[in-house]
């Protein structure tokens, strides 16, 4: 752990009286008690401790004021804060960035990291003459070479230099590219923790960047799919199992998407017998019976897995790609073969879609016999097809500041209206969670105390606040 005063570089996770989650270009409100350690962060803070004494802080999850967070960096050498934001809690993050600022005695280049500066740093930069700059690919070094003040041939940046703003090219990494360790020793790993997961010892990793689909509601269809090189991932694997990390969230779009590599991958875990449990986000397009068992021998004991909808219409209409609609339930019961817990996201009252599809989307998401489900409400994330089209029809206000889905519906067609559309949100909880069987079924999947635990909180979390 590094010491306050030696720090040359902060990176921060903003407080927020929520459990705000920030990575990976997007930011939702956490539904229930579930939190991860921020990608974004880990990642720049693994190329910039080559050079620099960093020190990452998440504030959300400390809970620390940004008073508290002042007294952290109470260091001389203090030349650098990069923040992560969230366009679903942006004025809170942006108060949060200038509190700190103001309470420092010395004048530090601040950056920012996410989803909304990702479309429009420049415009971001513009607004908000106390940001110097944005970072829009947090896998690259290239904040490191503008720490040391090597600005020719920087990517990846748009920042603010004599006065202007300078955007620099994007560019991707390479397939099979690589990262330093991160200092997840950093963090608290024992305050992070999964709703469906086995241990709170949880700590965040990649093995790929961007994703191969181009769903028009995901943010992520924008960027194009990168492998992260197998080796590489196990050097990190080998650090997390010499700090004691129990179970890791790959944080990836696509788990299992460049079937070559992961199977690689898996082997390797397998062979060093690394013992971790681990989730992550897949399509059920891409597993098959083959990599679905060397994941679950190497650890694997969720998956999460964006269904959406029952209508092949809507999926066809947002660009789903899910060309066989029957391999749904053919990789869902391959899971529940191979003792892998499924997490069904769905997305309720897509712009086109009528009560009666909602209906029916509720309806087969109990009849998938899932383990968990999560039913979220269309969101005009900046970047995406499903933004520019509510805006020219008028469904969404082109400056609302609103971008988080977990309670209050931001589209309205006219033909659900929010209140309507809340009211089968919830009725999508209660029929979905508020059965005896599936009540049976998940007690009798419990093996310690921290997953009773987990099971109990999230449960009354459910009760109190959707009910």
């Amino acid at each position: 752990m590094i010491n306050s005063f030696d720090t040359d570089i902060a990176l921060i996770n903003p407080f927020n009286k929520k459990i705000v989650l920030r990575d990976f270009y997007s930011s939702t409100i956490s539904k229930g008690i579930y939190n991860w350690p921020n990608i974004d962060l880990l990642s720049l803070a693994a190329n910039l401790q080559k050079k620099f004494n960093v020190k990452i802080i998440d504030a959300n999850t400390e809970k620390l004021s940004s008073h508290k967070v002042i007294k952290l960096l109470n260091s001389k050498k203090l030349k650098g804060l990069i923040f992560s934001v969230g366009k679903s809690v942006l004025e809170d993050d942006y108060k949060f960035i200038n509190e700190i600022k103001n309470g420092l005695n010395q004048k530090v280049k601040t950056f920012v990291v996410g989803g909304v500066v990702y479309y429009d740093a420049k415009k971001e930069l513009e607004n908000n003459s106390f940001l110097d700059g944005c970072i829009i690919n947090f896998t690259t070094d290239d904040i490191l070479s503008y720490f040391l003040n090597k600005r020719t041939g920087l990517k990846n940046l748009v920042y603010r230099e004599n006065n202007k703003i300078i955007e620099c090219e994007n560019e991707l990494p390479r397939n099979g590219f690589t990262l330093p360790i991160a200092p997840h020793d950093q963090l608290n790993l024992k305050k992070y923790r999964l709703s469906h997961g086995k241990s709170n010892y949880l700590t965040s990793v990649i093995t790929s960047y961007g994703c191969p689909h181009k769903c028009s509601f995901c943010v992520s269809g924008k960027i194009n799919y990168r492998y992260r090189d197998p080796d590489n991932i196990i050097q990190e694997l080998d650090y997390l199992k010499k700090i004691g990390v129990k179970e890791i969230m790959f944080k990836d779009n696509i788990f299992g998407f460049h079937k070559r590599n992961y199977k690689e991958l898996l082997t390797k875990m397998i062979n060093k017998n690394y013992n971790f449990s681990w989730v992550s986000d897949s399509r059920v397009d891409v597993l098959d019976e083959e990599l679905l068992n060397l994941m679950h021998k190497s650890g694997c004991h969720a998956l999460h897995f964006g269904i959406e909808t029952k209508s092949e219409k809507t999926l066809e209409n947002y660009q789903k790609n899910l060309k066989d609609t029957n391999c749904v339930k053919k990789t869902l019961n391959l899971c529940k073969k191979y003792r892998i817990l499924t997490v069904g996201y769905f997305i309720l009252g897509l712009p086109g879609e009528t009560k009666e599809d909602v209906i029916e989307t509720i309806k087969y998401s109990v009849e998938l016999n899932l383990d968990f489900a999560s039913f979220n409400l269309p969101i005009p994330i900046i970047g995406t097809e499903l933004r520019l089209k509510s805006i020219q029809n008028n469904w969404v206000l082109n400056n609302s500041s609103n971008y988080d889905g977990s309670n209050t519906p931001i589209i309205n067609t006219g033909k659900l209206l929010p209140d309507e559309l809340k009211k089968l949100r919830s009725d999508a909880y209660k029929k979905f969670y508020l059965r005896l069987k599936y009540i049976f079924k998940i007690i009798f999947k419990i093996k310690n105390f921290f997953q009773l635990k987990m099971i109990i909180l999230e449960f009354t979390n459910l009760i109190t606040k959707r009910h």
